[in-house]
């Protein structure tokens, strides 16, 4: 027994050692590292500054992949990637791929290895040009989620009509895995080809993606997707709500009754009840102040709140409402419809 104890208090005692060894080649490598880049990144700086500064010759880099030069260069380039428009934007990028590193990032989506292709996919939706398309829609069958939705959203930028059924697909397949990411996908969509989002309205459509879908085409105010978004009153209290929003933001004028249906709802959510309420206030229409009016009283407070600033967007008549609801018995829309007039 005390044999066997031994034993294993000299192994965990090596296994300690090991560990050590490894923590200290670990930080070595990563402090030559360090030094390596901080002695090549200020000319590699200077090389691409100079020839995004009409210099007569773009910065050399080497051919070999595992050159440190050659990694440092790409990073410097994909930092100034971010920052770069038009004319220089489109310098930089062809410079990228005259030097093979769109040409290296395309064979890395193919890499046995998760990283790499995680990291090939990073840096194609940087360099976002249309020579990677063919891969990147490979990449929506990856078997790794970060790479689908990576590829998908850069696909959703410089991909045509063609890949909008894969990037539909893919947005559906990850949403419950990744739904930050797929948010990202689908508003790429809603910024670069909106007219993609209709797909995302079907009613087989993901609920998740869906809604995601409902509040891109109203925060970004496409009025061309208002038809879809007020038939999505009708869905879903979260879907309601959203859809309701973004018809506000919209100026839908003509979702006004629909609004007005679903303000007075009392089997709906007060959140969708007070959406409604507050894209009323919105659309400024004076239609709408019965209505308002009473939803001031309600015993929801979200109600209640909604309401008084929506009537402080309705112009004389609103404010007129506001006034009266001061001296109301009802204590706290008193004080709302007060807070309301002193905005």
């Amino acid at each position: 027994m005390t044999t066997a104890l031994t034993d294993v208090v000299v192994g965990l005692a090596a296994l300690v050692v090991l560990l050590n060894l490894v923590i200290v080649a670990i930080r070595i490598a990563i402090t030559r590292r360090q030094r390596r880049e901080s002695r090549l990144r200020p000319l590699a700086e200077l090389g691409i500054a100079a020839f995004l500064a009409g210099g007569p010759a773009a910065p050399q880099a080497p051919q070999a992949a595992s050159d440190p030069e050659r990694t440092v260069m790409l990073a410097v380039a994909m930092e100034a990637l971010t920052d770069l428009l038009g004319t220089e934007r489109a310098r930089l990028v062809t410079f990228l791929e005259e030097h093979g590193y769109v040409a290296e990032a395309i064979r890395g989506l193919s890499a046995r290895r998760r990283m790499a292709r995680r990291q090939a996919a990073d840096t194609l939706a940087a360099i976002a040009t249309s020579a990677a398309v063919p891969a990147l829609t490979a990449g929506l069958a990856d078997h790794d989620a970060q790479v689908r939705i990576t590829c998908a959203g850069a696909l959703a930028e410089i991909g045509g009509q063609d890949v909008v059924p894969a990037i539909v697909a893919t947005v559906e397949r990850d949403v419950a895995v990744d739904p930050g990411g797929v948010t990202a996908v689908v508003l790429a969509l809603g910024m670069h080809q909106p007219a993609a989002l209709t797909a995302l309205f079907a009613r087989d459509t993901a609920p998740a993606v869906r809604i995601i879908a409902i509040t891109v085409a109203g925060e970004l105010r496409l009025s061309q997707h208002a038809a879809l978004l007020q038939a999505c009153l009708a869905d879903g209290d979260a879907a309601a709500s959203r859809a309701a929003r973004g018809l506000g933001l919209i100026g839908e004028v003509q979702a006004v009754g629909a609004l007005l249906e679903l303000s007075c709802d009392t089997s709906r959510a007060p959140s969708a009840r007070a959406a409604a309420v507050s894209a009323l206030g919105l659309l400024g229409d004076v239609s709408a102040l019965p209505a308002l009016e009473a939803r001031l009283l309600e015993e929801d407070w979200s109600l209640r709140a909604a309401a008084a600033q929506a009537l402080s967007r309705l112009g004389e008549p609103g404010i007129a409402a506001l006034r009266k609801a001061v001296d109301s018995d009802c204590a706290e829309a008193s004080e709302l419809a007060e807070a309301a007039l002193q905005r």
